[in-house]
C-alpha cells in the first residue's frame, strides 16, 4: 500500500538535536514503515517552506531510504521559487490583502503521486484541504493528547496554536490512532461528532538499542565527569520544565529528603528544556544553594541509558499526559519508577510502579526516601518495571498502525 506521510516535524526539528517525545515518535514510526514490506512510504509537508523541504530530502538520503526525490509528494521547486521570487517584489502589504495571497499560501501537491496514495497519516499537524479531494485517499491522524482543549489552565500557548488547526481539520471521514485510552476517552468527550468505531488505540514503544538496563561503571564514570556530578546516589526526571510538568514538585520534594537525611550524597538531575530563557533563570537561581540539583538541557541519546539504569528512581509527576513516554523509558532500563497518578499514567504504569498524588510533596518525598533505603522494594520495583516495558515496544506500534492501514482500505 502507499502511505503519504506527514513528516513537517521530522523537516523542521530533526536538524535541532532535541529528541522531544513527540518527534521520536515520528522518527520511530517512519522508520518502521519505511522497512515494512506492507508499505511504500512517502513524505508530504503540510507547510509550504523550502528548508523543510531540503531537510526532508536531507533526512531520507542520509537514511538511505531510495530516491528522495521521488518520495516526496510536495517538493515542487519551481512553485517555491516562483512564491519566493513574487513575495520579493510584491509590497508585503498588498500581498495580505489580494486573493493572491490565498493562492500563495496553498500547499501545492504532485497530483500524479496524490491519485496513486491509499493513505495519508499525520501524526500530529492539520491534513490539508487539497488531500480531501482525493477520494482514493483514505485519512488518518495521530492523537496525542488534547490538554489545550480540557486543560488550558496547564497547556502552554503554543500548544494550543499548534494543535488547534490540526484538530478542526479531522472529521467522521479521518481515521484516528490514539496513543492510550485516556486519550480515545478525552477526545470522545471534547469531540462529540466523531464516533467510537473510527477511533483505535495504540501504544507506544521505547527503542531497545537505546533504552536498555546498563550499569557500567566505566560509562557511569564518564557522564559524572563530563556532567560534573558530585554523588554516586541520584533520582532523575526526564522532562521539560513547563507548567504542567509538575517540575518543581519534584525539587521541592528532593529538597525535603536531603534535608532530613542531612545527606549530601544525594543527586537530583533534571532533564530537559525550559519554557524560555527567564524560566531557566528562575530555576537556576532559585536552587542554585543545592550543589547537586543538575539542569541538564540535553543529552545524546548514546548517554540516556546511562542516566536511566543508574538512577535510584526515575520520578514523572507531570499533570497531564497522554502517555508518559519516559516511564516506559525508564522502564525498560529496568529503573525503579514513582509517576504521577494522573490522566494516561496509571493506565501506563498499573501495578508496575508508585502512582501517588502529583499535588503532595510530602508524601512524594517520603517515597524517595523509602526506595532509596529500602534496597529489597527498589530490585522488586526495578524486576517490574522491566516486566511492564515487555508490554509496549515500536514493533508492536507498527503492527497495529499498518493493521489500521489495512482495516481501512479494505472497509
Amino acid at each position: 500500500m502507499n502511505v503519504l506521510f506527514d513528516a513537517t516535524w521530522i523537516g523542521t526539528h530533526l536538524k535541532q538535536n532535541a529528541m522531544h517525545g513527540g518527534l521520536r515518535v515520528i522518527y520511530e514510526l517512519i522508520k518502521g514503515l519505511e522497512n515494512s514490506s506492507e508499505v511504500d512510504l512517502f513524505y508530504s509537508s503540510n507547510k509550504h517552506d523550502l528548508a523543510i523541504i531540503n531537510n526532508l530530502i536531507s533526512f531520507i538520503e542520509e537514511n538511505n531510504y531510495s530516491n528522495s526525490l521521488n518520495k516526496i509528494a510536495n517538493n515542487q521547486n519551481e512553485i517555491f521559487k516562483l512564491i519566493h521570487s513574487l513575495n520579493a517584489k510584491i509590497d508585503s502589504y498588498l500581498v495580505r490583502n489580494w486573493d493572491i495571497h490565498c493562492s500563495l499560501s496553498l500547499n501545492h501537491f504532485d497530483k500524479h503521486k496524490l491519485k496513486m496514495m491509499d493513505i495519508y497519516h499525520s501524526p500530529i499537524e492539520a491534513i490539508p484541504n487539497e488531500i480531501k479531494k482525493y477520494k482514493n485517499i483514505k485519512r488518518v491522524f495521530t492523537s496525542h493528547d488534547i490538554m489545550p482543549f480540557v486543560r488550558p489552565d496547564l497547556a502552554p500557548k503554543s500548544f494550543a496554536e499548534i494543535l488547534k488547526p490540526a484538530y478542526d481539520s479531522i472529521d467522521r471521514e479521518t481515521n484516528i490512532i490514539c496513543v492510550s485510552e485516556f486519550t480515545k476517552s478525552e477526545l470522545l468527550n471534547y469531540r462529540k461528532d466523531l464516533n467510537e468505531n473510527q477511533i483505535e488505540v495504540v501504544y507506544l514503544g521505547a527503542n531497545k538499542n537505546v533504552f536498555f538496563p546498563n550499569l557500567s561503571k566505566l560509562d557511569f564514570l564518564l557522564i559524572s565527569q563530563k556532567y560534573d556530578f558530585k554523588f554516586e546516589k541520584y533520582l532523575l526526571c526526564l522532562n521539560r520544565n513547563q507548567k504542567y510538568k509538575n517540575t518543581e514538585h519534584i525539587i521541592e520534594a528532593y529538597i525535603k529528603v536531603v534535608n532530613y537525611n542531612k545527606t549530601s550524597d544525594l543527586g537530583l538531575v533534571l532533564i530537559g528544556t525550559f519554557e524560555n530563557i527567564e524560566a531557566k533563570k528562575i530555576f537556576i537561581d532559585k536552587y542554585s544553594v543545592y550543589k547537586n540539583i543538575h539542569f541538564i538541557e540535553y543529552v545524546p541519546d548514546v548517554e540516556l541509558s546511562v542516566f536511566y539504569s543508574n538512577a535510584l528512581s526515575f520520578v514523572y509527576m507531570s499533570l497531564y499526559e497522554g502517555f508518559g513516554l519516559p516511564i516506559i523509558e525508564a522502564m525498560q532500563c529496568g529503573t525503579p519508577v514513582i509517576s504521577s497518578n494522573q490522566a494516561s499514567l496509571p493506565e501506563v504504569v498499573q501495578n508496575y510502579g508508585i502512582c501517588i498524588d502529583p499535588f503532595d510533596v510530602e508524601l512524594l518525598s517520603d517515597q524517595m526516601y523509602t526506595v532509596m533505603n529500602d534496597s529489597e522494594l527498589s530490585k522488586k520495583l526495578a524486576v517490574k518495571s522491566l516486566e511492564r516495558a515487555t508490554f509496549f515496544s515500536w514493533e508492536k506500534n507498527l503492527e497495529e498502525t499498518v493493521q489500521v492501514y489495512k482495516k481501512i482500505i479494505n472497509n
